[in-house]
């Protein structure tokens, strides 16, 4: 059941955002109280159900991407 918990948590941290938002994976890591591991995992489940997408920044000097709720994930996570 941990990781029906976890990924409880995780779609929280992305409801929570509203509809614009969009988040590093440390700040994910750390907002739903997960590993990097178990993070990268979901994420990578979220992304091939279509609930999540992501891009990179280009501000950043590594391009690092941040993490946005699709519509479909929100339809799906929403309560």
């Amino acid at each position: 059941m941990r990781s029906a918990r976890e990924m409880s948590r995780l779609a929280d941290v992305f409801l929570a955002g509203g509809a614009e938002a969009r988040f590093y994976a440390q700040d994910l890591r750390r907002a739903a109280a997960v590993s990097h591991r178990r993070l990268a995992e979901m994420l990578a489940e979220m992304r091939n159900l279509g609930w999540v997408a992501h891009e990179f920044d280009k501000s950043t000097p590594d391009w690092r991407p941040y993490y946005m709720l699709t519509d479909t994930g929100r339809r799906e996570l929403t309560p």
